[in-house]
């Protein structure tokens, strides 16, 4: 199998981390961390692990003023950025997801023909008025796409407690990686790559390529022409 990384588009944070002076407008930090998406070419349909950002992120009002996790990110990127500008959309079977936050399922409303899984968890924490509240933006969610809800009822996957085989070979093995959020996901891949999402630390022995992971490029060219 191939892993592709599509890279849509910059987030740039506040230069100061901590205290109400990060709230100042336009007190942005000098360096910007990508958003990625990765494109797992299986032998039964291309498995994407995330979906990125949207150009309408860059667009005033989609990001709700009120909220103050809101308001201590940017978004820098195009159409020409997004995840399905980068790949067919029709040769996608599973859309994996790590969690719901914005950069994460920016891009999802491309796949509503793909099979979309997310953990029970994170679904039901994101969804209605306490998912906004959270920080979630569920008013973007499309409404023609229903989500399949993940209880991780298969087998412990090396440190992980339990997993789900999302392609029935033991090759994709969507498993538990909460602390980001409480139903945050990852995805192993042929038990040797682990798409983390925003996991702060993994266990095991993997390969770890995390979404804002500058080196993650490099990380799957130097484990061989397996997974250039």
């Amino acid at each position: 199998m191939r892993i592709r990384c599509l890279t849509t588009g910059r987030v740039r944070g506040k230069r100061r981390l901590r205290g109400p002076a990060r709230y100042l407008p336009n007190d942005w930090s000098s360096q910007a961390l990508p958003v990625q998406a990765f494109a797992v070419e299986h032998p039964e349909g291309v498995c994407l692990f995330d979906t990125g950002q949207t150009a309408q992120a860059t667009q005033p009002g989609y990001h709700p003023r009120w909220h103050p996790y809101l308001r201590l990110a940017r978004f820098e990127l195009g159409p020409e950025d997004e995840v399905a500008s980068q790949l067919d959309p029709a040769s996608v079977r599973w859309v994996v997801l790590s969690h719901l936050h914005t950069d994460h399922v920016g891009g999802v409303g491309a796949f509503a023909n793909a099979d979309v899984l997310v953990s029970r968890p994170e679904w039901e924490r994101a969804t209605g008025i306490r998912g906004r509240l959270r920080g979630y933006l569920p008013q973007h969610w499309p409404e023609d796409l229903e989500p399949r809800l993940v209880d991780f009822s298969g087998p412990p996957a090396g440190p992980f407690p339990a997993s789900h085989d999302v392609a029935a070979d033991a090759s994709l093995l969507m498993v538990p990686l909460p602390g980001h959020t409480p139903g945050h996901a990852g995805l192993l891949v042929d038990g040797r790559v682990l798409l983390a999402g925003d996991a702060p630390a993994t266990p095991g022995n993997f390969v770890v390529v995390a979404a804002h992971d500058a080196d993650a490029r490099s990380k799957l060219e130097l484990i061989g022409d397996e997974y250039p």
